[in-house]
């Protein structure tokens, strides 16, 4: 990224007044017009991704010959922004710029990992772990590092922005007091806020009254103003002024030079500092909203195996010190005796200090046997299989020059890496450390270790909730798909311990059914991404939870359980990153799970309601969280106290009169509010999102019998409903759950790809093609399609079609017409079917002309209905249509793919008897018919709950499987 020259015209008074102000912030005019333009525009980032990308799967990440792919990049970022999100938050000595760890990752780790630094310093890493949506955790023996840190990442809500505001109102209130103030003022603040000055020698060389004074003031008000977050941030603004209101010469010279500061001049540094950390934050606030990272303070040659469990870490990359060039402690050393820390115990562990080496006599020899200890407790940490990247650069000790990336590649020998090999950086002349011998490096080097990939033992266990026999049958289905032996039975033992190695350790991560742990029975730090999604990092739960992430944005007839989805699409075998089809995929399940599991999904469903509510979905976590919580907010805020004058503006006028026959007045008048203020949004998916949580409530206000699925009214009419309490409280509950997802979003293992919803027929080959899945380019396919006769998915959520989207009734009746399953039908169809099915001439498998007859003459004697009489029909076209709908998918499938049928058989009266009707064996023999393989089958529990309001209940679920050859 090349430099522009910018020229700025102005008088010398705004001139002179802006440099005041920046001599508060210390800042210089080039830092204040960066600042400018960061706010103005929208950062892209792209100069951190060029020639670097994601590996696709774990499997391509082992394949990564990563020197090459490291060799391709120009390492020496001489004009890179460096000072973007939170990077320039708090001066820190010999920082390496944030584009080295961002391409470090992204070549060498997946979204989800956990990426250490045991080296954090001011949280380089952490920070591009985190924009990344990785988990960062990093180690520093400065304990001004996780402070720092810790602010970084830091994402202000509300409470802790009061917090801040309210500080800031007090500072304020000294300030304008200070105004004139003399010497007197400083002592009488002293005495007062004596317990807030720190015991550093020879404290009067290095404060004048007014900056001691006020220092230990803001102590006093940071203390009793905030807490948490917002502490951390005040306390980081106060860091950053001390040094400059110190009689230090500056930040890079520890050499005394009295200042004589008037009253209120450390008040107001304090006050810009403060400014200028929370718009930082605040830019940065939706990249860091979700962070998970974790800054520890401790000895890092001693405390890593003590603080991070065996193989818990998937990417190391850190900077540690150069070798006698830089004291830490040094360049801290006010700010840590006031944030009430000893530099002096710090400077005692510091590795690599150039006083200290002084002061012991000790040469290169004393840095490598600490580093060994560092390199050995990394090596515990880190996962089989995975990188560890040293950035160094050489020591000079008494005039003579030690490779340190050299020594630290014979040491990585003796503690078990490979050494892949080094890299080496030009450092620009203007980059170098302020430290004489760090100023002589002129290059630094990239030393690339893995751990090989040896395996390592786990012991793999069930969920905490009870397992139903076909959910145990699927956990020992998707762990042998993952790459693992099978391990259970359906009648096992639930508890086994492995050894695994990658990618099967990565894999483990991606279960549903299943936890692991080490053998020294601890957490491998990396938790199964499913128990993080329903739990988060509260303790296993003892119930499943089906409605985690959206799942529960809307109900929905006969829809599968997302863990049922996400253990298919495991036991398939595919890689994240493979593309998923589901050709029925109603309300969204199976599109949601491959987002929340890194698959790129395509889903058709021709119910318009459907495929809206499967948009909102998944669309809504793919929106700026600040975003959502805004508009959800002016929602809030814009419903009035009382009901608004009926208006019917957001329903089109063929709606009208149906409208007014399943609706009161008042009702419809609160809808069509809700409607026109959720339209004046300009974002089609939080228009999606906001009208499906109205959709949501509509049967509960309609004059329909919420209880019932067919058209049929309430006993009792309603003249009004709660419409505003009952979004309301909608609107709050998804909320709750919107909130919960983001906040552990960064720890999602493989990219969130947006899926594809197609309101579309899945039989046609058009649909396929319009949705650029036809020819062989589906990796798998997972659907559960409707069952035989058994739901009217139209008639269900007909109301909430009329209200939102204005479909007339007569529109409503040729969907559901159309609609595989459908139990309407035609006459001259029914009895051109009838035809078919008398002459033999189905285009079908024997055994389903062979039911279809048998139904048919069953009831042809007997004084049936009309739903009875349609039946043999009705199958006909259901049994047709779940063909044409296989001859797609099968073209759309890889040679080898899989594709999980979720299918159940329902039941039909065939004279005076209930008769099951073999929906299962039936798609069955119509795959084997088109040339799919079918494999053997898993059988579902049919549970009560799955017959509410079906009188031709489910008598069996299947999970059919078929594969492509």
């Amino acid at each position: 990224m090349s430099k522009q020259r910018l020229v700025l015209e102005t008088s010398e008074e705004r001139k002179a007044a802006l440099a005041a102000r920046l001599d508060l912030q210390g800042e210089s005019f080039a830092e204040w017009i960066d600042d400018q333009i960061e706010d103005a525009i929208e950062p892209t980032y792209a100069d951190l991704a060029d020639g670097m990308q994601t590996p696709s799967s774990m499997s391509k990440l082992l394949e990564t010959d990563a020197l090459s792919v490291l060799e391709g990049v120009d390492w020496s970022f001489t004009s890179a922004d460096t000072r973007y999100l939170t990077h320039d938050l708090h001066p820190y000595p010999a920082k390496f710029p944030p584009q080295i760890p961002a391409h470090l990752i992204a070549a060498l780790s997946m979204p989800g990992d956990t990426v250490f630094d045991p080296f954090g310093g001011s949280g380089t890493t952490a920070v591009e772990a985190v924009r990344l949506k990785r988990s960062a955790v990093s180690l520093d023996a400065n304990p001004l590092s996780a402070l720092v840190g810790r602010a970084k990442v830091a994402c202000l809500n509300e409470a802790s922005e009061r917090e801040l505001e309210s500080l800031g109102v007090a500072v304020q209130s000294y300030v304008s007091e200070a105004k004139g103030k003399t010497e007197r003022w400083s002592q009488e603040l002293m005495i007062r806020h004596a317990n807030q000055v720190p015991e550093i020698p020879n404290f009067e060389k290095w404060f004048c009254n007014s900056a001691a004074s006020e220092l230990a003031l803001l102590r006093h008000l940071i203390l009793s103003f905030t807490s948490g977050v917002a502490e951390d941030v005040a306390h980081v603004a106060f860091a950053r002024i001390v040094t400059r209101v110190s009689n230090q010469d500056s930040e890079t010279r520890y050499v005394a030079k009295p200042k004589d500061l008037p009253a209120g001049f450390t008040l107001r540094a304090f006050q810009e500092s403060l400014r200028t950390v929370v718009k930082k934050l605040q830019v940065a606030r939706s990249t860091m909203r979700g962070a998970s990272a974790n800054f520890l303070e401790a000895d890092t040659r001693l405390s890593i195996p003590e603080l991070l469990p065996p193989s818990s870490v998937d990417l190391i990359v850190t900077s540690p010190p150069y070798p006698n060039a830089t004291d830490y402690h040094l360049y801290h050393r006010f700010r840590l005796f006031w944030l009430g820390f000893d530099p002096r115990k710090f400077g005692a562990v510091e590795i690599g200090s150039h006083l200290k080496h002084q002061r012991k006599g000790t040469d290169f020899s004393e840095y490598v046997e600490e580093m060994e200890k560092v390199l050995s407790g990394c090596f515990e940490v880190l996962q089989p299989g995975r990188f560890a990247v040293f950035v160094v650069g050489d020591a000079v000790f008494k005039g003579t020059q030690f490779s340190t990336s050299g020594a630290l590649a014979e040491i990585a020998k003796r503690c078990g890496y490979q050494v892949i090999g080094t890299i080496s950086r030009p450092i620009h002349n203007t980059k170098r450390s302020f430290a004489q011998p760090a100023r002589r490096a002129r290059s630094e080097q990239l030393l690339v270790l893995r751990r090989p990939n040896s395996p390592i033992q786990v012991t793999i266990t069930g969920p905490a909730y009870k397992m139903w026999g076909y959910e145990r049958t699927l956990r020992a289905s998707e762990l042998d798909g993952l790459g693992l032996d099978p391990i259970v039975e359906a009648d096992a033992v639930e508890t086994v311990n492995l050894e695994v190695q990658q990618p099967q350790l990565w894999n483990l991560r991606r279960t549903a059914f299943s936890t692991f742990v080490t053998p020294e029975n601890s957490s491998t730090g990396q938790p199964v991404w499913q128990k993080v999604l329903e739990n988060g990092d509260a303790d296993r739960a003892t119930r499943k939870d089906p409605k985690y992430a959206t799942h529960g944005l809307h109900a929905y007839k006969g829809k599968f359980y997302p863990q049922l989805a996400k253990s298919l699409l495991n036991s398939s075998g595919i890689d994240v990153g493979s593309t998923v089809l589901d050709p029925y995929c109603g309300s969204g399940t199976v599109p949601l799970e491959c987002l929340l599991n890194g698959y790129r999904a395509v889903g058709f469903d021709m119910n318009p309601l459907a495929a809206k509510i499967a948009r909102a979905k998944s669309g809504i976590l793919l929106i700026d969280p600040e975003l959502v919580e805004l508009a959800a907010q002016s929602l809030v805020l814009a419903i009035p106290e009382k009901t608004p004058k009926l208006e019917m503006t957001q329903f089109p006028d063929a709606a009208h009169a149906e409208l007014e026959r399943w609706f009161s007045t008042p009702v419809l008048a609160k809808i069509n509010f809700l409607l026109g203020r959720i339209r004046l949004l300009g974002n089609a998916t939080l228009v999606d999102f906001f009208e499906v949580l109205v959709s949501s409530i509509v049967r509960e206000v309609s004059q329909q019998e919420p209880s019932d699925l067919r058209i049929r009214r309430r006993k009792a009419p309603i003249v009004d409903a709660p419409v505003f309490e009952l979004f309301l409280r909608k609107l709050e509950e998804q909320m709750m759950r919107l909130q919960k997802y983001w906040s552990i979003a960064a720890r999602q293992l493989g990219e969130r790809l947006a899926p594809s919803i197609f309101e579309a027929d899945s039989r046609l080959p058009l649909s396929f093609s319009n949705a650029g899945v036809a020819g062989a380019s589906v990796d798998c396919v997972v659907t559960s399609p409707p069952y035989a006769t058994a739901l009217p998915y139209i008639d269900t959520d007909r109301l909430s079609i009329l209200a939102l989207m204005g479909i007339s009734s007569s529109e409503r009746s040729r969907v559901e017409e159309h609609l595989t399953g459908s139990r309407e039908i035609k006459t001259k169809d029914r009895l051109a079917f009838e035809s078919e099915i008398i002459s033999g001439t189905v285009d079908l498998p024997e055994p389903v002309l062979e039911t279809l007859n048998f139904i048919r003459e069953g009831n042809e004697s007997s004084n049936v209905g009309f739903r009875r009489k349609n039946m043999p029909a009705l199958l006909l076209r259901y049994f047709r249509d779940i063909g044409d709908t296989l001859k797609q998918v099968k073209l759309a499938m890889k040679p080898g793919a899989l594709a999980y049928y979720v299918v159940g058989d329902s039941r039909t009266k065939v004279g005076d008897d209930w008769f099951a009707i073999p929906t299962c064996l039936h798609v069955a023999q119509i795959a084997e018919n088109l040339g799919l393989e079918v494999l053997p089958h898993i059988q579902i529990d049919v549970t009560t709950e799955r017959m509410l309001h079906m009188k031709n209940a489910i008598t069996e679920n299947d999970i059919l499987i078929f594969r492509k050859s």
